[in-house]
């Protein structure tokens, strides 16, 4: 059975394991006989919420949600899966396709629904404080996204709203967790249980199990602090380059990562892989 299928994404501004996952998935499905059409937008020089526009957007983008009308008009798609909406999709898009009878499939590949900051991660340790709070206080109050307590306060409020208006539990017919541990903390902070599926991220093309030889050790993800990455390189600063290190990825922590690589031996940076 073949399905028409609209794939929505906001691309971030650094690209990042969700930009790969949409790319991956779109490819998947296509290679399977489905008929896919993309609808994208990118956050681009917009640098957080700053501006009331990009607070607007952040809560009901009304220009997207026009262009996703039309989209929906024309390619008229079986169902829609979103994966990153955050933040010039909004949840906006959920209602353009409840109006239009459209089936809503969102992937979960952050916390962003319970957590302003997403990651679950604050002041170098895990947080859930916000997880199951009608408002995130203690996100905006310490200015979790950005570092923002204005920034912040427009996410949390984003949150609240759409909680309120039923979003999260009436226009989404279905969420997509990577884990059965995220499906629980989900759940905990009030989606609906019975909505969350579970398929893990794949690898497009298995490169089969290695040998063993390489002798070295391989990081690959964002370079930030909820990645272990500050972890890693004391953990290597006390290998002493006993062991060869090889990083890839971009992130905050990048500037770290080079001197890091600078100044312990074996230690090599190979910057953001396609």
């Amino acid at each position: 059975m073949t399905m028409r299928i609209l794939v929505v994404h906001n691309y971030y501004q650094q690209a990042g394991g969700e930009d790969e996952v949409f790319r991956a998935e779109v490819a998947l499905l296509r290679e399977h006989g489905h008929d896919v059409s993309t609808l994208t937008t990118e956050n681009g020089a917009v640098h957080g919420l700053r501006s009331l526009v990009a607070a607007r957007d952040a809560v009901w983008s009304v220009g997207f949600q026009r262009r996703l009308t039309e989209c929906l008009r024309q390619s008229r798609p079986d169902v829609a899966h979103f994966h990153n909406t955050f933040f010039q999709v909004s949840p906006a898009a959920y209602y353009a396709c409840r109006d239009a009878g459209v089936p809503v499939v969102q992937t979960l590949h952050n916390y962003r629904l319970v957590c302003p900051s997403a990651t679950f991660y604050r002041d170098g340790r895990a947080c859930e404080d916000c997880v199951g709070r009608a408002v995130a206080l203690p996100g905006i109050r310490h200015g979790c996204y950005r570092q923002s307590r204005a920034q912040t306060a427009v996410v949390a409020g984003m949150l609240t709203a759409h909680r309120w208006l039923g979003t999260w539990q009436r226009s989404v017919d279905a969420y997509i967790a990577m884990t059965e541990f995220a499906r629980e903390k989900f759940i905990a902070g009030g989606l609906p249980a019975e909505k969350i599926a579970i398929k893990p991220n794949f690898c497009a093309t298995d490169p089969g199990i290695g040998n063993g030889a390489g002798g070295y050790a391989l990081f690959v993800g964002r370079l930030s602090a909820e990645k272990g990455v500050e972890t890693l390189m004391a953990a290597w600063r006390r290998l002493g380059g006993t062991v060869p290190l090889y990083v890839v990825g971009d992130g905050p922590l990048a500037p770290a990562v080079e001197e890091f690589v600078g100044k312990v031996e074996r230690c090599h940076w190979l910057g953001w892989q396609p």
